[in-house]
Protein backbone atom coordinates (compact mmCIF):
# COMPACT_ATOMS: atom_id res chain seq x y z
CA UNK A 1 0.00 0.00 0.00
CA UNK A 2 1.01 3.46 -0.80
CA UNK A 3 0.33 6.73 0.62
CA UNK A 4 1.02 10.47 -0.87
CA UNK A 5 1.51 13.66 1.58
CA UNK A 6 0.64 16.82 1.13
CA UNK A 7 2.28 19.51 3.63
CA UNK A 8 0.17 22.93 3.31
CA UNK A 9 1.50 25.59 4.68
CA UNK A 10 2.59 29.35 3.12
CA UNK A 11 5.23 29.54 6.16
CA UNK A 12 7.04 25.90 4.92
CA UNK A 13 7.67 27.24 1.89
CA UNK A 14 8.66 30.60 2.65
CA UNK A 15 11.76 28.61 4.82
CA UNK A 16 10.35 30.22 8.11
CA UNK A 17 9.18 26.29 9.35
CA UNK A 18 10.82 23.24 9.11
CA UNK A 19 8.19 20.60 7.71
CA UNK A 20 8.55 18.11 10.42
CA UNK A 21 5.32 16.57 9.99
CA UNK A 22 5.73 15.07 6.61
CA UNK A 23 8.96 13.11 7.35
CA UNK A 24 7.57 11.67 10.93
CA UNK A 25 4.51 10.54 8.97
CA UNK A 26 6.52 8.55 6.26
CA UNK A 27 8.58 7.13 9.16
CA UNK A 28 5.41 5.68 11.11
CA UNK A 29 3.66 4.45 7.85
CA UNK A 30 6.93 3.05 6.66
CA UNK A 31 6.93 0.89 10.37
CA UNK A 32 3.44 -0.99 9.38
CA UNK A 33 4.31 -1.39 5.30
CA UNK A 34 2.72 1.76 3.76
CA UNK A 35 5.40 3.38 1.70
CA UNK A 36 5.36 7.33 1.16
CA UNK A 37 5.58 7.46 -3.08
CA UNK A 38 5.04 11.51 -2.99
CA UNK A 39 5.90 14.39 -0.25
CA UNK A 40 4.36 17.78 -1.42
CA UNK A 41 4.65 21.06 0.37
CA UNK A 42 1.90 23.65 -1.26
CA UNK A 43 0.41 27.39 -0.53
CA UNK A 44 -2.47 27.18 1.73
CA UNK A 45 -4.63 28.30 -1.58
CA UNK A 46 -7.35 26.62 -2.10
CA UNK A 47 -6.72 26.34 -6.01
CA UNK A 48 -3.49 24.54 -5.38
CA UNK A 49 -5.24 22.54 -2.40
CA UNK A 50 -7.30 21.49 -4.94
CA UNK A 51 -5.57 20.67 -7.81
CA UNK A 52 -2.65 18.54 -5.28
CA UNK A 53 -5.23 16.84 -3.97
CA UNK A 54 -6.34 15.61 -7.69
CA UNK A 55 -2.98 14.61 -8.13
CA UNK A 56 -3.37 12.67 -5.35
CA UNK A 57 -6.47 10.62 -6.21
CA UNK A 58 -4.93 9.88 -9.68
CA UNK A 59 -1.99 8.45 -8.37
CA UNK A 60 -0.92 5.10 -7.06
CA UNK A 61 -1.74 5.97 -3.33
CA UNK A 62 -4.14 4.46 -1.24
CA UNK A 63 -3.87 6.67 1.50
CA UNK A 64 -3.78 10.63 1.45
CA UNK A 65 -2.25 12.36 4.22
CA UNK A 66 -2.72 16.49 4.62
CA UNK A 67 -1.18 18.67 7.51
CA UNK A 68 -1.80 22.32 8.27
CA UNK A 69 -4.41 24.59 7.25
CA UNK A 70 -6.95 23.31 9.68
CA UNK A 71 -6.82 26.29 12.12
CA UNK A 72 -9.81 28.82 13.46
CA UNK A 73 -8.12 31.95 11.21
CA UNK A 74 -9.15 33.16 7.57
CA UNK A 75 -5.41 32.01 6.75
CA UNK A 76 -6.65 28.50 7.76
CA UNK A 77 -8.49 27.35 4.06
CA UNK A 78 -7.96 23.87 4.18
CA UNK A 79 -10.91 22.45 6.06
CA UNK A 80 -13.32 24.46 3.29
CA UNK A 81 -11.57 23.08 0.56
CA UNK A 82 -11.79 19.78 1.55
CA UNK A 83 -15.57 19.99 2.11
CA UNK A 84 -15.62 21.44 -1.78
CA UNK A 85 -13.53 18.54 -3.05
CA UNK A 86 -15.23 16.34 -1.56
CA UNK A 87 -18.52 17.72 -2.75
CA UNK A 88 -19.80 18.01 0.73
CA UNK A 89 -20.44 21.17 3.17
CA UNK A 90 -19.54 21.41 6.77
CA UNK A 91 -21.61 20.81 9.44
CA UNK A 92 -21.07 21.33 13.49
CA UNK A 93 -19.89 18.01 14.86
CA UNK A 94 -21.47 18.17 18.86
CA UNK A 95 -17.95 15.67 19.68
CA UNK A 96 -15.96 18.33 18.66
CA UNK A 97 -17.84 21.60 20.05
CA UNK A 98 -17.98 19.57 23.39
CA UNK A 99 -14.25 18.92 23.20
CA UNK A 100 -13.50 22.55 22.64
CA UNK A 101 -15.87 24.43 24.31
CA UNK A 102 -14.31 21.93 27.60
CA UNK A 103 -10.66 22.49 26.86
CA UNK A 104 -11.26 26.60 26.43
CA UNK A 105 -12.87 26.22 30.46
CA UNK A 106 -9.89 24.47 31.52
CA UNK A 107 -8.22 27.15 30.58
CA UNK A 108 -10.01 29.60 31.61
CA UNK A 109 -10.75 31.26 28.46
CA UNK A 110 -13.95 32.16 26.31
CA UNK A 111 -14.77 30.24 23.42
CA UNK A 112 -14.86 33.14 20.71
CA UNK A 113 -16.74 32.08 17.06
CA UNK A 114 -13.71 31.10 15.33
CA UNK A 115 -13.08 28.72 17.87
CA UNK A 116 -15.98 27.83 17.74
CA UNK A 117 -16.27 27.51 13.94
CA UNK A 118 -13.31 24.65 14.67
CA UNK A 119 -16.24 22.14 15.30
CA UNK A 120 -17.54 22.33 11.45
CA UNK A 121 -16.00 19.32 9.37
CA UNK A 122 -17.22 17.58 6.16
CA UNK A 123 -20.74 16.24 6.86
CA UNK A 124 -19.68 12.71 5.17
CA UNK A 125 -15.95 12.75 6.92
CA UNK A 126 -15.29 10.75 10.11
CA UNK A 127 -14.23 13.62 12.85
CA UNK A 128 -11.51 12.32 15.11
CA UNK A 129 -11.28 14.23 18.50
CA UNK A 130 -8.14 16.06 18.44
CA UNK A 131 -7.48 16.06 22.18
CA UNK A 132 -4.16 17.72 21.77
CA UNK A 133 -5.69 20.48 20.25
CA UNK A 134 -9.04 22.53 18.68
CA UNK A 135 -8.80 21.05 14.96
CA UNK A 136 -10.05 17.57 14.75
CA UNK A 137 -8.47 15.23 12.03
CA UNK A 138 -10.70 14.30 9.41
CA UNK A 139 -11.08 11.02 7.59
CA UNK A 140 -12.77 10.82 4.46
CA UNK A 141 -13.40 8.55 1.39
CA UNK A 142 -12.58 10.30 -1.69
CA UNK A 143 -11.84 9.40 -5.34
CA UNK A 144 -11.09 6.15 -7.07
CA UNK A 145 -11.55 4.30 -3.18
CA UNK A 146 -8.79 7.07 -1.45
CA UNK A 147 -8.93 7.44 2.13
CA UNK A 148 -8.08 11.27 2.85
CA UNK A 149 -6.78 11.91 6.37
CA UNK A 150 -6.41 15.65 7.20
CA UNK A 151 -4.24 16.46 10.34
CA UNK A 152 -3.25 19.60 11.75
CA UNK A 153 -0.42 21.30 11.53
CA UNK A 154 1.26 21.42 14.99
CA UNK A 155 3.71 18.67 15.11
CA UNK A 156 3.10 17.74 18.15
CA UNK A 157 -0.33 17.16 17.70
CA UNK A 158 0.00 14.93 14.43
CA UNK A 159 2.29 13.20 16.13
CA UNK A 160 0.62 12.00 18.93
CA UNK A 161 -2.58 11.57 17.06
CA UNK A 162 -0.51 9.46 14.64
CA UNK A 163 0.69 7.49 16.94
CA UNK A 164 -2.69 6.79 18.93
CA UNK A 165 -5.39 6.97 16.50
CA UNK A 166 -4.59 7.01 12.77
CA UNK A 167 -1.80 4.27 12.91
CA UNK A 168 -3.63 1.83 15.09
CA UNK A 169 -7.07 2.54 13.07
CA UNK A 170 -4.98 1.64 9.66
CA UNK A 171 -3.56 -1.29 11.23
CA UNK A 172 -7.48 -2.39 12.53
CA UNK A 173 -9.17 -1.57 9.22
CA UNK A 174 -6.51 -2.86 6.64
CA UNK A 175 -4.90 -6.28 5.58
CA UNK A 176 -0.96 -4.90 5.69
CA UNK A 177 2.09 -6.43 4.37
CA UNK A 178 4.93 -7.48 7.31
CA UNK A 179 7.78 -5.40 6.84
CA UNK A 180 11.18 -6.47 7.89
CA UNK A 181 14.77 -4.62 7.98
CA UNK A 182 17.82 -5.59 8.92
CA UNK A 183 21.08 -2.77 9.31
CA UNK A 184 24.58 -4.14 9.03
CA UNK A 185 27.58 -1.58 9.49
CA UNK A 186 30.66 -1.66 7.62
CA UNK A 187 33.85 0.87 8.14
CA UNK A 188 36.76 1.55 6.07
CA UNK A 189 35.24 0.92 3.29
CA UNK A 190 34.49 4.40 -0.05
CA UNK A 191 30.72 3.36 -1.02
CA UNK A 192 31.41 2.65 -4.55
CA UNK A 193 34.62 0.51 -3.78
CA UNK A 194 31.70 -1.62 -1.62
CA UNK A 195 29.48 -1.57 -3.81
CA UNK A 196 32.27 -3.44 -6.27
CA UNK A 197 32.90 -5.43 -4.08
CA UNK A 198 28.62 -6.28 -3.23
CA UNK A 199 28.36 -7.21 -7.06
CA UNK A 200 27.88 -10.32 -7.53
CA UNK A 201 25.99 -10.79 -4.21
CA UNK A 202 23.73 -8.07 -4.67
CA UNK A 203 22.88 -9.61 -8.28
CA UNK A 204 21.60 -12.44 -6.64
CA UNK A 205 19.72 -11.31 -4.07
CA UNK A 206 16.24 -12.46 -4.34
CA UNK A 207 14.07 -9.92 -5.91
CA UNK A 208 11.65 -9.11 -2.76
CA UNK A 209 14.85 -8.09 -0.75
CA UNK A 210 15.71 -4.45 -1.16
CA UNK A 211 19.40 -3.02 -0.81
CA UNK A 212 20.06 0.18 0.78
CA UNK A 213 23.46 2.18 0.96
CA UNK A 214 23.18 4.91 3.58
CA UNK A 215 26.66 6.77 4.37
CA UNK A 216 27.90 8.54 7.34
CA UNK A 217 31.31 9.49 7.24
CA UNK A 218 33.68 6.53 6.49
CA UNK A 219 30.65 4.40 7.86
CA UNK A 220 28.62 2.80 5.88
CA UNK A 221 24.52 1.29 6.48
CA UNK A 222 23.84 -1.44 4.18
CA UNK A 223 20.08 -1.89 5.13
CA UNK A 224 18.14 -4.93 3.78
CA UNK A 225 14.60 -4.39 3.17
CA UNK A 226 11.84 -7.07 2.76
CA UNK A 227 8.34 -6.84 2.41
CA UNK A 228 5.93 -9.78 2.79
CA UNK A 229 3.09 -11.65 4.87
CA UNK A 230 5.50 -14.96 5.40
CA UNK A 231 7.49 -13.08 8.74
CA UNK A 232 9.32 -16.58 9.61
CA UNK A 233 10.48 -16.77 5.59
CA UNK A 234 11.12 -13.53 5.13
CA UNK A 235 13.42 -13.70 8.74
CA UNK A 236 15.22 -17.01 6.89
CA UNK A 237 15.76 -15.44 3.78
CA UNK A 238 17.51 -12.10 5.03
CA UNK A 239 19.14 -13.99 7.33
CA UNK A 240 21.03 -16.86 4.52
CA UNK A 241 22.61 -13.63 2.88
CA UNK A 242 23.80 -11.73 5.55
CA UNK A 243 25.41 -14.79 6.20
CA UNK A 244 27.67 -14.76 3.21
CA UNK A 245 28.63 -11.01 3.91
CA UNK A 246 31.74 -11.56 6.60
CA UNK A 247 33.74 -13.70 3.85
CA UNK A 248 33.02 -10.48 1.47
CA UNK A 249 33.91 -7.63 3.91
CA UNK A 250 36.26 -9.14 6.42
CA UNK A 251 36.70 -7.41 9.43
CA UNK A 252 35.45 -3.84 7.94
CA UNK A 253 31.64 -5.19 8.51
CA UNK A 254 31.86 -4.29 11.99
CA UNK A 255 28.42 -5.69 13.17
CA UNK A 256 25.07 -7.25 11.21
CA UNK A 257 22.66 -5.98 13.79
CA UNK A 258 21.61 -2.82 14.05
CA UNK A 259 23.85 -0.92 16.43
CA UNK A 260 25.47 2.09 16.82
CA UNK A 261 29.64 1.96 16.84
CA UNK A 262 29.45 4.29 19.80
CA UNK A 263 27.90 1.31 21.48
CA UNK A 264 30.51 -0.90 20.07
CA UNK A 265 33.02 1.35 22.15
CA UNK A 266 31.19 1.05 24.94
CA UNK A 267 30.73 -2.55 25.83
CA UNK A 268 34.47 -2.67 24.58
CA UNK A 269 35.55 -0.10 27.25
CA UNK A 270 33.27 -1.91 29.63
CA UNK A 271 34.67 -5.27 28.99
CA UNK A 272 38.24 -4.18 29.38
CA UNK A 273 37.88 -1.89 32.01
CA UNK A 274 39.14 0.82 30.00
CA UNK A 275 38.80 4.79 30.77
CA UNK A 276 38.31 7.33 28.80
CA UNK A 277 37.92 11.45 28.82
CA UNK A 278 38.03 14.37 26.04
CA UNK A 279 40.05 17.25 25.25
CA UNK A 280 37.50 19.33 22.47
CA UNK A 281 38.48 22.38 20.41
CA UNK A 282 36.27 22.44 16.78
CA UNK A 283 34.03 19.39 18.34
CA UNK A 284 32.76 21.85 21.15
CA UNK A 285 31.36 19.22 23.11
CA UNK A 286 29.77 17.51 20.21
CA UNK A 287 32.14 14.28 21.00
CA UNK A 288 30.99 14.31 24.33
CA UNK A 289 27.45 14.05 23.77
CA UNK A 290 28.14 11.05 21.63
CA UNK A 291 29.29 9.34 24.54
CA UNK A 292 27.41 10.53 27.07
CA UNK A 293 24.32 8.94 24.96
CA UNK A 294 25.17 5.48 25.87
CA UNK A 295 23.85 4.36 29.26
CA UNK A 296 26.35 3.42 31.70
CA UNK A 297 28.87 5.47 30.06
CA UNK A 298 29.86 6.79 33.92
CA UNK A 299 31.99 3.47 33.75
CA UNK A 300 34.32 4.34 31.65
CA UNK A 301 33.57 8.30 30.83
CA UNK A 302 35.84 10.52 33.06
CA UNK A 303 34.92 13.52 31.80
CA UNK A 304 36.49 16.28 29.22
CA UNK A 305 37.64 19.68 28.61
CA UNK A 306 36.46 21.72 25.66
CA UNK A 307 39.45 23.65 25.37
CA UNK A 308 38.19 26.15 22.21
CA UNK A 309 40.53 28.86 23.38
CA UNK A 310 44.13 29.02 22.75
CA UNK A 311 45.17 29.98 26.28
CA UNK A 312 42.95 27.18 27.71
CA UNK A 313 45.03 24.58 25.48
CA UNK A 314 47.88 26.13 27.11
CA UNK A 315 46.81 26.63 30.63
CA UNK A 316 44.71 24.18 31.44
CA UNK A 317 45.73 21.07 28.98
CA UNK A 318 49.59 22.02 29.85
CA UNK A 319 50.47 22.38 25.84
CA UNK A 320 53.54 24.60 25.81
CA UNK A 321 53.62 28.32 24.03
CA UNK A 322 56.75 27.38 21.50
CA UNK A 323 54.88 24.11 20.27
CA UNK A 324 51.62 26.23 18.98
CA UNK A 325 54.24 29.15 17.95
CA UNK A 326 55.94 26.42 15.36
CA UNK A 327 53.16 24.59 14.14
CA UNK A 328 49.86 26.47 15.62
CA UNK A 329 47.18 25.41 17.19
CA UNK A 330 45.93 23.22 14.41
CA UNK A 331 48.18 20.77 13.92
CA UNK A 332 49.42 17.48 14.22
CA UNK A 333 51.58 18.60 17.33
CA UNK A 334 49.04 20.16 19.27
CA UNK A 335 46.66 17.44 18.84
CA UNK A 336 48.93 14.65 19.98
CA UNK A 337 49.78 16.65 23.12
CA UNK A 338 46.49 17.72 23.82
CA UNK A 339 45.80 14.09 24.36
CA UNK A 340 48.48 13.20 26.18
CA UNK A 341 48.08 15.35 28.64
CA UNK A 342 44.25 15.04 29.15
CA UNK A 343 44.94 11.50 29.79
CA UNK A 344 46.97 12.71 32.63
CA UNK A 345 44.94 14.91 33.77
CA UNK A 346 41.90 12.24 34.08
CA UNK A 347 44.23 9.91 34.64
CA UNK A 348 42.75 7.80 31.92
CA UNK A 349 43.69 4.96 29.94
CA UNK A 350 42.21 6.62 26.49
CA UNK A 351 42.10 10.67 25.59
CA UNK A 352 40.93 12.05 22.34
CA UNK A 353 41.38 15.25 21.40
CA UNK A 354 39.95 17.38 18.70
CA UNK A 355 41.20 21.04 16.92
CA UNK A 356 40.43 22.26 13.62
CA UNK A 357 38.95 25.33 11.59
CA UNK A 358 35.05 24.97 11.18
CA UNK A 359 35.02 28.23 9.60
CA UNK A 360 33.40 30.79 8.07
CA UNK A 361 36.93 32.39 8.77
CA UNK A 362 39.89 30.72 8.57
CA UNK A 363 41.48 31.53 12.50
CA UNK A 364 44.18 33.48 13.76
CA UNK A 365 46.87 31.23 12.39
CA UNK A 366 45.56 31.70 8.91
CA UNK A 367 44.80 27.86 8.70
CA UNK A 368 42.62 26.99 6.06
CA UNK A 369 38.69 26.31 6.25
CA UNK A 370 38.17 22.61 6.95
CA UNK A 371 41.35 21.53 8.05
CA UNK A 372 41.18 19.63 11.47
CA UNK A 373 43.41 17.29 13.85
CA UNK A 374 42.18 14.03 16.39
CA UNK A 375 44.52 12.93 18.21
CA UNK A 376 44.03 10.00 20.12
CA UNK A 377 46.59 8.21 23.18
CA UNK A 378 46.04 4.69 23.97
CA UNK A 379 48.10 2.85 26.76
CA UNK A 380 51.35 4.95 26.28
CA UNK A 381 50.89 5.67 22.45
CA UNK A 382 49.57 8.62 20.77
CA UNK A 383 48.47 8.51 17.35
CA UNK A 384 46.73 11.31 15.04
CA UNK A 385 45.23 11.87 11.48
CA UNK A 386 44.75 14.91 9.60
CA UNK A 387 41.49 15.97 7.87
CA UNK A 388 40.43 18.34 4.98
CA UNK A 389 37.14 18.83 4.64
CA UNK A 390 36.93 22.65 2.72
CA UNK A 391 33.45 21.82 1.24
CA UNK A 392 31.13 21.39 4.40
CA UNK A 393 29.45 23.87 6.42
CA UNK A 394 30.53 24.42 10.01
CA UNK A 395 27.90 22.38 11.14
CA UNK A 396 28.39 19.53 8.94
CA UNK A 397 32.49 20.06 9.36
CA UNK A 398 31.74 19.75 13.61
CA UNK A 399 29.86 16.52 12.97
CA UNK A 400 32.09 14.93 10.26
CA UNK A 401 34.60 15.28 12.81
CA UNK A 402 33.25 13.67 16.00
CA UNK A 403 32.51 10.50 13.72
CA UNK A 404 36.09 10.56 12.74
CA UNK A 405 37.12 10.64 16.18
CA UNK A 406 35.01 7.97 17.01
CA UNK A 407 36.09 6.32 13.94
CA UNK A 408 39.99 6.86 14.99
CA UNK A 409 38.97 4.94 18.28
CA UNK A 410 37.28 2.31 17.01
CA UNK A 411 40.03 1.41 14.55
CA UNK A 412 43.05 1.41 17.23
CA UNK A 413 41.25 -0.32 20.09
CA UNK A 414 39.12 -2.96 18.97
CA UNK A 415 40.42 -3.37 15.02
CA UNK A 416 43.89 -3.47 16.04
CA UNK A 417 43.17 -5.30 19.24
Amino acid sequence: MNAYLIAIGDELLSGRTLDTNSNFIAKQLDRIGISTIKISTIFDDPETIKNELLQATISKADFIFTTGGLGPTKDDKTKQTIADFLSDVLIFNQDCLDHVSKLYAERGRILNELTRNQALVPSRSLAIVNRYGTAPILWSKAKNNKILINLPGVPYETRAMMEETIIPKIKSEFKLPFILRKSLTVINYPESELAIALTDWENELPKNISLSYLPAGSRIELRLTIKGEDKDLMEKLVSKEIEKLPEILGDRLISKEDINIIDLISDFLKKEQLSIALAESITGGSLSQCFTSVPGCSSYYKGGIIAYNTKIKENILNVPRALIDEHTVVSKEVAEAMAINTAKIFQTDIAISTTGVAGPNTDEYNNPVGLAYVGLFYKGEVFSEKFVYSNLTREEMILRISNKAIELLYNKIIMNK
